[in-house]
């Protein structure tokens, strides 16, 4: 059974112009399955002191049956890590348009969230990151700032000497950080557009792939096109998630 849980801040960390990273207590009722874990985390409608959270048995079910003026407003992230109680999620700043991303930038210790997640015997742990191989001969990770956390997690769980080919796209050249690099890992990094087209101009190694894409659904598409159609991978045998939309409020 999932988690539900109400989370508090107890650190912001300033990752860079477009990055939060914000730490979280309250979470031993959750266990992260590492890689891409996904979570929906539950922010209050304005005039709330915190998220109205649903019951834990159905919580679905629950959410849905709420007032809407009263039903916490849900978005999906990926867990950067997890320390028994403690919870690290780093969060993309776009502003204030998009729910999310407006209460980050505002986040300060004893804030809170709803987050819910994979309870400690949940079976069910919201992992996309699954090879058809368990040991790939290499990995393609490609996504825009919205996928880093999920790309640093993988790459600090692959192997030792795994191979990697890294291609992440970001808003300002301020955002470019250091990631995890577990063995023999290349990363190109793109500044504002240009991810699909500098995935496209790649020479790739020989061998069999694993490929994990994510970020704004029509980039992921054409990433996703160029692999399947141009160069023949089975769609099947990768992740290809379209996390965003343009257009539309994270």
């Amino acid at each position: 059974m999932a988690a539900v849980v109400e989370a508090t801040v107890v650190a912001v960390q300033e990752l860079s112009p477009s990055f939060k990273r914000i730490t979280f207590a309250g979470c031993s009722q959750m266990s992260s399955g590492g890689y891409d874990q996904r979570i929906k985390i539950l922010l209050a409608r304005p005039g709330q002191d915190g998220p109205r959270l649903p019951e834990e048995s159905d919580w679905y079910g629950s959410w849905l049956a709420m007032p809407e003026d009263e039903r916490p407003i849900m978005r999906t992230f990926t867990i950067r890590s997890q320390d028994g109680p403690l919870v690290d999620i780093e969060f993309a700043l776009h502003g204030d348009a998009g729910p999310a991303s407006a209460w980050a930038r505002a986040a300060r210790p004893g804030s809170k969230l709803g987050i819910i997640g994979p309870g400690i015997n949940d079976e069910i742990n919201a992992v996309a990151y699954a090879p058809s191989e368990p040991d790939p001969e290499w990995h393609l990770l490609v996504g825009d700032d919205t996928a880093i956390p999920a790309i640093a997690s993988i790459l600090e769980s692959l192997p030792p000497g795994a191979a990697a080919h890294v291609f992440v796209q970001v808003p300002h050249a301020g955002d470019v950080r250091d990631l995890p690099c577990a063995g023999r890992t290349q990363i190109t990094w793109t500044i504002g557009h240009g991810l699909a087209d500098a995935v496209r101009g790649a020479e790739f190694p020989t061998g069999n792939p694993y490929a994990w894409v994510a970020g704004e659904s029509a980039v992921v598409r054409d990433v996703r096109r160029y692999l399947c159609s141009d160069r023949g991978w089975d769609s099947k045998s990768h992740y290809f998630g379209g996390y965003w939309k343009a257009g539309q409020p994270g």
